[in-house]
């Protein structure tokens, strides 16, 4: 597919993700590594390679710095249960986006809803990994801790939230 077919179906899917121009071409580049550097074996990217080159290779990539490169290590980890023994998991913090950052400062883990108090909540819930939070923080302000009209009574979280049915 050209850059522009991939745009023009990004365009077409119901989520459409955060850096709509951006994406195809971050596609783009990651599918060609994937397929002329891999052979098609995405897992080649990292198998048998220390996390610091794979980190290099996702921050090639047209959009992925350091938090996001970090993060695609840290998806590598979890989903095929690879461990990165050069990586320093006490130092990967999560990557304080929109979601985290309001996750935690509504469960009254952060006390205030900034970058900074996030990675430090982060740190201490998980002073060895605090960036393995990052998913599932991402994840429940994308389903249920919205900015606006937060679906606190059916949160997997709403037992633990000190801040239910706040907005803010």
């Amino acid at each position: 597919m050209t850059t522009e077919e991939l745009s023009a179906l990004i365009r077409m899917i119901p989520r459409k993700p955060r850096y709509l121009n951006d994406a195809p071409r971050t596609i783009k580049e990651l599918t060609k590594i994937v397929v002329e550097e891999c052979g098609g074996d995405a897992a080649k990217m990292w198998r048998g390679k220390p996390a610091g080159e794979v980190k290099r290779t996702f921050m090639s990539v047209h959009g992925v710095g350091p938090g996001i490169a970090s993060m695609a290590l840290l998806l590598i980890e979890t989903a095929f249960g690879v461990r990165f023994n050069d990586l320093d998991h006490t130092k990967m913090d999560i990557k304080p986006d929109v979601h985290t950052v309001r996750v935690l400062y509504r469960l009254g883990v952060s006390n205030e809803a900034t970058e900074k108090a996030a990675i430090q909540a982060a740190r201490r819930c998980n002073p060895k990994y605090p960036g393995e939070l990052d998913a599932p923080l991402w994840y429940i302000g994308r389903k249920w801790c919205a900015a606006v009209k937060p679906r606190c009574s059916t949160c997997i979280v709403s037992g633990l939230c000190r801040k239910i049915g706040i907005s803010k």
